[in-house]
């Protein structure tokens, strides 16, 4: 039974300044309405686009945490990671890395989501998918496996590179599924949300390895998604 606030454990490191990890994650979806129960892996003095910072493991107080966790029957209604969960999947990721390019074919992107989900996740999603016939546009592509369905959603290709994007990215993503939206508008939100960010933060100048601009746009979370860039595979 779910709980009458969606709870999320969030397992990801803490960086101490920048905006990426859990202080991109906590706040979005909190925003959104989910209870966000955070489990650092690691403290970092600063998001690895700075130089000379520092880190502390937390692997031995994790386990602490969750026994803690356990003693008190805590149920969450996702579990969110930055992290992959084998080495399978790591390899699997890395492959697609390596092989990546604007010219790659739609057919051969599903199989990747194909392969990604045969591992165990429900939903897979690729981001900063080009689209051949427009360079001013870029995609995100994902499979369900519970309808087997592929979705793609299209949209602007802003030449920017702001640490902790794909953090925002994923929060947004899963802050809409467990508010209930269906997997293509939870898409459509993040890529208008991720556009909207990144062009307010790009518009001002500030240094790239700062992070987006987030308290600026948080409150669009909470405003309806008005279009549907979305399209069925």
């Amino acid at each position: 039974m779910r709980t009458p606030v969606p709870r999320l454990a969030a397992i990801h490191d803490l960086s101490c300044f920048g905006r990426a990890a859990l202080m991109v994650v906590i706040p979005i979806l909190s925003t959104m309405g989910i209870q966000v129960c955070p489990l650092p892996t690691e403290v970092f003095s600063t998001h690895g686009a700075f130089p000379g910072y520092k880190r502390i493991d937390l692997t031995e107080p994790m386990q602490g945490v969750i026994d803690h966790w356990r003693t008190l029957a805590i149920r969450f209604d996702a579990i969110y990671t930055g992290f992959l969960g084998s080495v399978r999947q790591m390899e699997v990721v890395t492959q697609f890395i390596q092989d990546f390019s604007p010219d790659i074919q739609e057919t051969e992107l599903k199989d990747w989501l194909l392969r990604l989900a045969d591992h165990g996740p429900e939903i897979v999603i690729i981001t900063s998918v080009p689209v051949p016939q427009a360079e001013n546009q870029i995609a995100v592509m994902a499979y369900n496996r519970a309808d087997r369905r592929f979705w793609k959603v299209t949209g602007e290709y802003i030449p920017a590179n702001f640490p902790g994007t794909g953090d925002a990215f994923t929060s947004v993503v899963t802050g809409s599924l467990l508010q209930g939206d269906s997997l293509p508008m939870a898409l459509d939100r993040a890529v208008q949300f991720l556009s909207l960010a990144i062009r307010t933060t790009r518009d001002h100048s500030s240094p790239e390895r700062e992070g987006i601009f987030l308290e600026r746009v948080l409150q669009h979370l909470t405003t309806p998604v008005v279009s549907s860039s979305y399209e069925a595979l």
